[in-house]
């Protein structure tokens, strides 16, 4: 016969084999997931940036200050290539970036504006104090100059709003932004809601997600503000919610990590690949699209834990060795 001490002693030695086992689990749930996070898929790789001048094609420029993300496919099933800026999506959880008044020049001229039957042409974009000024020249029926000035904010859903403050077009003041750029525009941004550029009321709304080239970001607008001479504006909110450790201290710097990465005839699984400026003192000028010159012209050194670092000169630097 059993006595009920020995029962309850035998109660206290599986509830201690059990809390035991429980504080095993916990310690390697902890463990794992440090690794887990890395584990979005072989189409998600985490990216980090800081201090780069990214190149996105057409003479336009982002300034990158820091950059938190991951590159997403933009094909179910095909993980992003460094060789083709179509295939892969920058999806941004927080961000600050900048754009110098050339950049939004280009960005009028060369991609929102270039069609054929653009209504506006030879737009010129400045910073003056706290506000842009645009000025152009209307086609409508005959070439007609135009100067608009305007404020920056931001919509409730992300778009980055162009408030007219003043609106001239040969020397007529008109009383909107359509009665200003006609029905010609109105027409231009009848594309629906994929349409990089819409009006709303008196202000012109841009969509940072559908204006710029690709390589395409996704991510959220939440503030924007003009400041020593350049237009900022924040995706996200102003500390990541999560950041990677890179495996050397770097000021300028690219780091992917996770998921899988292609790039030339190489294939990255577990990715873990930085990308260093070789020149410390100013800022990372890389261009996605001419990567590879930025590459051969650099050196890479593996890690210990099998990943790759590759010191790479600016993209500016390239074309001055090349004069």
């Amino acid at each position: 016969m059993v006595s009920p001490c020995a029962g309850s002693s035998m109660q206290q030695r599986i509830a201690g084999s059990f809390a035991r086992a429980s504080r095993i689990c916990l310690r390697l749930i902890a463990f794992l997931i440090p690794a887990l996070s890395f584990a979005g898929g072989p189409d998600h790789v985490q990216v980090q940036m800081e201090n780069v001048n990214f190149h996105v094609g057409h003479g336009v420029e982002l300034r990158v200050r820091y950059l938190a993300g991951q590159l997403a496919s933009a094909m179910p099933g095909k993980v992003p290539t460094f060789d083709d800026v179509n295939s892969y999506v920058i999806e941004i959880d927080s961000a600050r970036v900048s754009m110098t008044a050339s950049s939004l020049t280009n960005l009028m001229n060369n991609v929102l504006f270039a069609g054929p039957n653009a209504p506006i042409k030879d737009m010129r974009v400045e910073i003056e104090g706290a506000e842009l000024k645009q000025t152009g020249t209307l086609k409508k029926g005959v070439s007609v100059p135009f100067t608009m000035r305007a404020s920056l904010d931001v919509t409730s859903d992300g778009k980055l709003r162009l408030h007219p403050t003043s609106m001239k077009a040969a020397g007529i003041i008109p009383k909107g932004v359509l009665d200003l750029f006609g029905l010609q525009l109105k027409s231009l941004l009848k594309a629906g809601p994929e349409s990089p550029m819409q009006v709303s009321g008196d202000d012109l709304l841009l969509d940072p997600e559908r204006a710029l080239p690709p390589p395409r970001i996704r991510g959220k607008l939440t503030k924007a503000w003009i400041a020593d001479g350049l237009v900022y504006e924040q995706f996200g909110g102003e500390k990541p919610t999560r950041s990677l450790t890179p495996p050397v201290a770097s000021h300028n710097f690219m780091y992917y990590r996770g998921g899988t990465l292609r790039f030339g005839k190489l294939t990255m699984t577990d990715a873990d690949l930085m990308l260093i400026d070789e020149d410390p003192k100013d800022p990372f000028d890389f261009s996605p699209a001419q990567y590879k010159d930025q590459l051969v012209a650099g050196y890479s050194k593996t890690t210990a834990d099998n990943g790759l670092i590759t010191h790479m000169p600016d993209l500016s630097d390239i074309a001055k060795r090349g004069r």
